[in-house]
Formats: structure tokens, sequence, C-alpha cells
């Protein structure tokens, strides 16, 4: 199965049960790395059934692969992927998950 890194148009060839690539992933800053860790459930890449918290943490890694400092695009590419994990972020808490983001976003955001 043909399985590509989720890094905004990162087209490299990954394990299923991993999310990006190594630049990709290493480009992370550690707390960020540690939470999809801690939301992952092994197995869900083959059932498609992850978690409102995982796919929160999931596209909030992504925005912060894509952003880049001075680079519009970048940032309007970052925003759209921020707006989806906080769509997640609501999503977890309404459910009674608890704020997947918690200690990843500054508060109040």
């Amino acid at each position: 199965m043909r399985h590509e890194c989720h890094a905004h148009h990162c087209t490299i060839q990954v394990p299923p049960s991993m999310l990006f690539c190594s630049p990709h992933w290493y480009s992370l800053k550690k707390p960020v790395r540690d939470a999809i860790w801690r939301e992952y459930r092994a197995g869900q890449e083959r059932d498609k059934k992850p978690s409102l918290r995982y796919l929160a943490v999931q596209r909030y890694a992504v925005a912060m692969a894509a952003f880049k400092p001075h680079d519009e695009q970048a940032a309007r590419t970052s925003a759209w992927y921020l707006a989806d994990a906080q769509k997640y972020r609501q999503l977890a808490i309404d459910a009674g998950l608890g704020d997947p983001l918690s200690g990843l976003v500054p508060e109040g955001t």
C-alpha cells in the first residue's frame, strides 16, 4: 500500500503507521512529536478510525511542519491546518475527551 508523508506537498514514502518522513518529523518540536505518539493508537492506520484527539494533534503537527517564517504562502497553508486542528480540538472537548492541544498552544486560543 502506497503511503506518503502527511506534510503538505511531501511525496516521500513512509510506513502506514508513520505520520511524517524523517526530515518533517524532526522539524517538529519534541512536545509536538510526543503528543502525536500520546494520541496514536496502534492499528488506526488500518481501520481508518483515528480519535478526535489524534486528528487535532495530527493537523496541528502538519501546520507546524508547513509554517516558515517570512513566507506568506506557508503562513496561509499553516493557517488552514491550524483551523482544522481547532475544529477537531473543539469536537474532542465537546465529546468530553479533554483538550488534545493542551500544552502545545497558548492558553485561550
